[in-house]
């Protein structure tokens, strides 16, 4: 295991332990500066999956130039 794969784990532990940080750490032995400077990497890491999650695939199942297509989005923007 790489040592941000470890670290990860150790973070995903953690935030279902429903302990503090620095309890966690102790408990691990772990230094808390550490821990903390891979709990933000963690959560930047996750941030950036989530972003990347919100967008779906658009397909045409028949090439025509006669037909429109409209995306309608929740603010009332349309594109067509």
């Amino acid at each position: 295991m790489s040592k941000q794969e470890i670290m990860y784990s150790h973070v995903e532990d953690w935030r279902t332990s429903g302990l503090t940080q620095s309890r966690y750490c102790e408990s691990v032995g772990i230094k808390l500066a550490t821990f903390s400077y891979w709990v933000v990497k963690y959560k930047a890491k996750s941030e950036s999956t989530q972003l990347d999650n919100n967008f779906i695939t658009v397909t045409k199942d028949q090439v025509s130039n006669s037909q429109e297509y409209e995306i309608v989005y929740p603010n009332g923007v349309k594109l067509r």
